[in-house]
């Protein structure tokens, strides 16, 4: 789930979250584009509740991946398949509960990958992790 400026469902949700503002996050509509971006996609301005998500990608898989957890794995073939599969694919979000439980809730694994947070600006609150809206976005939706 990501920011699409031709989706008129993610263009209006857009428009009313500067226009109402709901959390408080200071926006002016009628101010500078660029201090309204950098409300919107740096993380550090995020004034929400929801300000961190765990990191579930490739390089944050084989960074938690302990290898006695995957030695113990290996001789599960359906386990090793998935993965293969997931590293493999590169698009491991779909798979993020299926890949946490091949391991024990208390593996080293499983430990390491709950540690692995980011901040989360309120654009990727909104629309997703990794949503940067850009000015074009934000022209879109006022428009709109």
């Amino acid at each position: 789930m990501a920011f699409d400026r031709t989706d008129p469902t993610d263009l209006a949700a857009l428009k009313a979250e500067v226009n109402t503002d709901p959390i408080s996050m200071g926006y002016d509509p009628s101010g500078a584009t660029s201090q309204l971006l950098k409300l919107l996609n740096d993380p550090a301005n995020n004034v929400g509740g929801e300000t961190s998500a765990r990191v579930f990608d490739v390089s944050a898989l084989l960074d938690a991946l302990d290898p006695a957890d995957l030695d113990a794995q290996q001789t599960n073939a359906h386990a090793a398949q998935w993965i293969n599969t997931i590293v493999q694919n590169g698009d491991t979000e779909p798979y993020k509960n299926k890949f946490r439980d091949l391991f024990a809730a208390n593996s080293a694994t499983v430990t390491a990958l709950d540690a692995q947070v980011s901040a989360l600006s309120r654009g990727e609150v909104l629309f997703g992790q990794a949503t940067n809206i850009t000015r074009e976005d934000w022209f879109a939706a006022r428009a709109s």
